[in-house]
């Protein structure tokens, strides 16, 4: 999978004048387009297998990116990287993660992390890259580097994801054909749970640079606090999908989403100097990196085989509502910025938020198993 580490927007001069809750939507737009269609993409991969729904995001995805190299407005750029590029990084995301579950069992989760790993290793990069090819060639070529560049790697997964699954074709679909899937209550929790940990999880990767600045870190370390944040994330998908493969996937997920939340509230409000600010970026890459590895492993765990793009995809679909909202008001909880408490309860309210959605998804977990924490699942 291929990341499409969009936030670098926020260094682009266009738009660096906009206040951060003008911007926040930017990055809400594409959480929620690659999150929302989902539920769709999830059907037709159940239907028609990986082959025309990469074709399409490969498409979708570069002509986004190369749109927003020749973007100067912010309509323009809302358009191009809020809607066409995230749908095209949908038909991509949830192919692949779809796939990847039907050639794996025992190791399913080690694979999941694998395959995820990925859109860290991305977030990891990309922003590097983008912030020093802008200094050395025009914003519309740093764009346009980036779209081959993306296009190179997906080119790969086409040639390479494929399906063990057997697909039914074409049909046509019902709302009950997804709504079913709503009547199990195990299914149910782990959506909730989705749901509320992406009003917060997106949050951090957003405000972690913007909180820096506004406690007068240099606007270089201020950047690098993302590709910390994102390179903590890639150990943590291939460490933990290992993990959860030996202790159990729904065990390691509930841990990872419970420990981001903790030290969201109490090592990320309390943070006013660049140290405590590294050491909150790497805590909260590794264990955010997690949710994002396992949750769908979780979802593959507790769904027939034929059913998975389905479920993942109804699952991110919902999740994608917390997205679209969770960053618009951690900016309008900031304001202006001039208030500190403001910042406290921008933090506040994205911790809370992730502990809660750890919670229900440890809650679930207890309505399969019980409380044991020997038992294995």
């Amino acid at each position: 999978m291929v990341d499409r580490s969009r936030r670098f927007l926020l260094h682009v001069l266009f738009i660096r004048h906009l206040s951060s809750f003008t911007i926040g939507w930017i990055s809400s737009l594409q959480l929620f387009f690659m999150f929302v269609a989902g539920i769709f993409v999830g059907r037709l991969f159940d239907a028609i297998g990986p082959r025309y729904l990469l074709i399409t995001g490969t498409v979708l995805e570069v002509l986004g990116l190369m749109m927003t190299s020749i973007c100067t407005k912010y309509g323009e750029f809302l358009v191009c990287q809020g809607i066409i590029a995230p749908i095209g990084a949908a038909f991509i995301f949830y192919t692949g993660i779809a796939a990847v579950p039907t050639h794996f069992h025992k190791k399913r989760g080690l694979a999941m992390g694998i395959s995820s790993s990925g859109s860290s290793l991305g977030g990891t990069l990309f922003p590097i890259m983008v912030k020093k090819l802008s200094q050395r060639i025009s914003y519309g070529w740093t764009m346009r580097s980036c779209a081959f560049l993306i296009l190179g790697l997906l080119i790969v997964a086409n040639l390479t994801i494929t399906s063990n699954a057997t697909h039914k074709g074409l049909q046509k679909i019902h709302p009950r054909d997804i709504t079913k899937h709503f009547k199990e209550i195990h299914y149910c929790l782990l959506v909730v749970s989705f749901l509320l940990t992406f009003w917060g999880l997106f949050i951090p990767f957003d405000y972690l640079t913007t909180t820096a600045r506004h406690y007068n870190a240099s606007d270089d370390m201020a950047t690098y606090l993302v590709s910390i944040l994102n390179a903590s994330s890639v150990i943590s998908r291939i460490v933990s999908g290992h993990i959860a493969d030996l202790a159990g996937r729904f065990n390691v997920n509930s841990i990872g989403v419970l420990t981001a939340g903790i030290f969201t509230l109490a090592l990320w409000i309390p943070s006013t100097g660049l140290a405590p600010f590294v050491v909150y970026a790497i805590i909260y890459g590794f264990a955010s990196g997690t949710f994002i590895s396992l949750g769908p492993a979780c979802c593959a765990q507790i769904s027939q085989v034929s059913d998975i793009g389905t479920r993942v995809g109804a699952l991110f679909a919902v999740g994608s509502f917390g997205a679209l909202t969770g960053i618009p008001i951690a900016g309008a909880i900031i304001g202006d910025g001039s208030d500190p408490a403001r910042w406290r309860g921008m933090m506040a309210f994205a911790g809370s938020l992730i502990l809660l959605g750890g919670a229900l998804h440890w809650w679930g977990r207890v309505l399969k198993v019980g409380w044991s924490l020997r038992k294995v699942f």
